[in-house]
């Protein structure tokens, strides 16, 4: 990995997991309560998903090398469902499973409920009687 001086140096100066040398362990990660994964004598890219989500953002060069090389971003994307909108019968991509009419319905939509809301508080006031 040709990264690897450039992500321990992010890691000793943003990480907020590591601590130089702690309980006699040299390079210690209170998540992994031993050596940091990044100081490994090894050559195999290591994985540490606080530092992926948490400190790689940081130094976005560094993030696009390192999400290219490991190929993050297949592992940590899901599929967002296609759904139908009820009003308009158009096809888009729900950000979650509650989301059912697009984006232009749903601000008609909360126009309706608002106007429906606001005629009944109107109304719920008319009726008190003196």
């Amino acid at each position: 990995m040709q990264n690897k001086n450039r992500i321990k140096r992010l890691v000793k100066n943003n990480c907020a997991c590591y601590f130089g040398a702690k309980y006699g362990i040299p390079n210690y990660c209170c998540l992994q309560d031993g050596p940091c994964v990044f100081f490994a004598q090894d050559d195999d890219l290591p994985h540490c998903i606080y530092f992926e989500k948490g400190v790689l953002p940081i130094d976005e060069k560094l993030e696009r090398e390192y999400t290219s090389e490991r190929n993050v971003e297949s592992e940590f994307k899901t599929a967002q469902p296609r759904v139908n909108c009820p009003k308009c019968r158009a096809t888009f991509s729900a950000n979650s499973n509650r989301q059912k009419y697009c984006e232009k319905c749903r601000d008609k939509n909360a126009n309706e409920k608002s106007k429906l809301r606001m005629r009944q508080m109107r109304k719920s006031r008319l009726d008190v009687t003196l």
